[in-house]
């Protein structure tokens, strides 16, 4: 899931549906110098996805500064003040009861936290700490490419559904959001998710009915084949299409898997 920097944590926290995600990916715009902290302190994990991994290197720091860190090709970039973090910890946990009690967001914290002076040390322990969680999992994503694979996975996932979202908005060249009021506005935000996750669920039902007859058929090179295939795709349909929704002209799926035929 990608969110903005400042309601990344609001979002994750505050979510009420019935899925509970552990991991909240995005690119490098859901980065900021408390993320990191406030994901860990909830039992959360934040995987950014990195545009340019060589260019971590500088957010990576140590407790101590050892001096055989020097024959590592991949070295600290300064040492992390676990002091300060120890003598704020009072202090930062007042935050963290503040989050977990819902009496004040993520957004409004962060805001009041920039307002500090920069000598201010509950908001540089809050940085500190925010750095340890940072380097530990930039190295994990160094060491581990399959942390790599799932947040770049993640991520186009996130950009396939933006782009179905876009395609269905300007089928008729119309803007993304129609309307001139807050209503109208969500109105039309509200349909556009609708018609993109019937398509998902049109493609899903598809991709499933065609796995299990592979999986009859042991048919190993066309379930190979079919993970390769996105539930978010529109190609195959046609948004100007004429639309009957009757009971008399249901879509027989069954029908349709009949005909297709994927690695013959």
């Amino acid at each position: 899931m990608s969110m903005k920097v400042i309601f990344l944590f609001d979002i994750w926290y505050n979510n009420t549906s019935v899925i509970s995600p552990d991991i909240m990916t995005g690119d490098m715009h859901c980065i900021n110098r408390a993320n990191f902290a406030i994901m860990h302190w909830f039992n959360g994990k934040l995987y950014p996805r990195f545009s340019n991994i060589e260019a971590q290197r500088i957010h990576l720091f140590s407790e101590i500064d050892k001096p055989e860190y020097a024959k590592y090709l991949i070295q600290p970039r300064g040492q992390i003040n676990r002091d300060l973090i120890e003598s704020e910890w009072p202090n930062l946990q007042r935050i963290i009861a503040t989050l977990g009690l819902k009496e004040m967001t993520q957004s409004p914290l962060i805001k009041k936290l920039c307002t500090y002076t920069q000598e201010n040390r509950t908001r540089l322990a809050l940085f500190e700490f925010d750095k340890l969680i940072r380097s530990i999992h930039t190295l994990k994503y160094f060491l581990d490419p399959k942390i790599q694979r799932n947040t770049h996975r993640s991520q186009n996932r996130v950009e396939s559904y933006h782009q179905l979202r876009a395609a269905n908005a300007q089928a008729y060249g119309k803007k993304q959001l129609i309307g001139r009021t807050d209503i109208a506005l969500e109105v039309s935000n509200q349909c556009g998710r609708l018609i993109a996750n019937a398509i998902i669920h049109y493609n899903s039902t598809i991709l499933l009915k065609l796995r299990e007859k592979y999986e009859a058929e042991e048919n190993k090179k066309a379930l190979k084949l079919l993970r390769k295939i996105s539930p978010v795709a529109w190609q195959h349909i046609h948004f100007q299409g004429h639309f009957i929704f009757s009971k008399e002209n249901l879509i027989d799926l069954d029908e349709i898997i009949k005909q297709l035929t994927l690695g013959a």
